[in-house]
């Protein structure tokens, strides 16, 4: 059995997408699908139930899953363990991140990390920042530049790294346009043009400033 066959079908597994998990894998698809075949060959036995619309692992997918994670990760140990003794970081970063956070130039750090340890993989996630919070706490991601959305925990833990004032956007004609410094309370009965839920834009339950008319 070939440590890319394991691969090549974690990949598939995780994506539910060969196209994607080829594009991920950087490899041809018809590649990725004679790997996985190559595979069920070995096994006897089906792995994926194929559709034009989707892949979902057969009930042998599913058993064979958990053993080749288990099997790639030890073997991504052993090769940390030596680049160790070398002095050479390597390993996983998992990543996540909102699409626009103010103050932090995401690619301008990843192109420091990656020149300074290029045999470490970065995993990179988007996604709000309510649900990077829950995939930090149950260790899905290592960390995540994200907005504030609640107190820290056992399991996650912040660390303030930059800020922004909130700005309150209104008709020239509307009372609140010549208010100055606008206070949370002033906006109670008002209609928003608002982010979604879980952007966390309730971030501070004290901002560091009022917002601005």
């Amino acid at each position: 059995m070939e440590l890319r066959h394991l691969q090549h079908f974690v990949a598939v597994a995780e994506d539910q997408h060969f196209t994607r998990a080829a594009e991920r894998l950087m490899v041809s698809q018809s590649g990725l699908s004679a790997s996985i075949r190559a595979l069920e060959r070995e096994l006897q036995a089906p792995l994926f139930v194929r559709t034009t619309r989707s892949v979902t692992l057969t009930e042998a997918g599913r058993a064979l899953l958990g053993e080749a994670e288990r099997i790639l990760a030890q073997v991504r140990a052993a090769h940390d363990a030596v680049a160790a003794v070398q002095g050479v970081l390597r390993g996983t970063l998992s990543l996540g991140t909102e699409q626009c956070i103010a103050g932090v130039h995401v690619a301008r750090l990843l192109a420091g990390f990656r020149r300074q340890h290029p045999d470490v993989e970065i995993r990179l996630r988007q996604a709000g920042s309510g649900a990077l919070a829950e995939e930090v706490a149950a260790g899905r991601l290592d960390l995540a530049f994200a907005v504030r959305t609640e107190t820290d925990t056992d399991q996650l833990r912040s660390v303030p790294l930059t800020g922004e004032p909130m700005t309150v956007l209104c008709h020239p004609t509307h009372p609140l346009a010549t208010a100055g410094a606008v206070m949370p309370e002033d906006l109670g009965g008002e209609a928003f043009v608002d982010f979604h839920p879980d952007w966390g834009r309730a971030a501070s339950p004290t901002p560091p400033s009022p917002p601005r008319a």
